[in-house]
C-alpha cells in the first residue's frame, strides 16, 4: 500500500506516455499533460504519506509503533486520538507530543461494520474506556 502510488506514478511517466508518443504520431500537448499532471499528484501523494505509514502492534495494555527500524512503546494513555478512515482502510493514531501515524488494520474492513478484527475489538474497547 505504501508503494502503490509510486509504481502508479512512475508507470505512467515511463510506460503510459512513450506509448501515447510512440502509438500516435498526431499527438497533441493536451494528450500528455494529463497523464503528466495525474503522474506527478501520485509521487506528490507518495512523498506525503512515506514516513507516515507504519508497523503499528496494538495490545491491551501499549501500542508499539516500529519507526526507522527501533520498535518504540507507548502506553494507552500516551494516545490523543485513534480513528478508522473507512474509505481508505487507515487508522490514523496521534500520539502526545509526535507525529500522526497511520496504519492498516490487520483484518478486513468494511464501510458499514468497521474493524472486527482482534486488533479492531481492542481498539474500541480502548477507546470506550479512555474516551479517545
Amino acid at each position: 500500500m505504501k508503494y502503490s502510488p509510486l509504481v502508479s506514478g512512475l508507470l505512467l511517466l515511463f510506460g503510459f506516455i512513450p506509448q501515447v508518443i510512440g502509438d500516435n504520431p498526431d499527438y497533441t500537448l493536451l494528450d500528455i499533460i494529463f497523464p503528466v499532471i495525474i503522474a506527478i499528484l501520485f509521487l506528490a501523494l507518495f512523498f506525503n504519506i512515506k514516513n507516515k505509514l507504519k508497523y503499528v502492534a496494538i495490545g491491551k495494555s501499549k501500542v508499539i509503533i516500529k519507526k526507522n527500524g527501533q520498535e518504540i512503546e507507548y502506553n494507552w494513555l500516551d494516545v490523543e486520538k485513534i480513528k478508522l478512515n473507512h474509505f481508505f482502510g487507515l487508522y490514523e493514531l496521534k500520539i502526545k507530543n509526535e507525529d500522526v501515524v497511520y496504519f492498516t488494520p490487520y483484518g478486513m474492513t468494511t464501510w458499514l461494520t468497521g474493524d472486527n478484527s482482534d486488533m479492531g475489538v481492542i481498539i474500541n474497547k480502548m477507546k470506550r474506556e479512555l474516551q479517545i
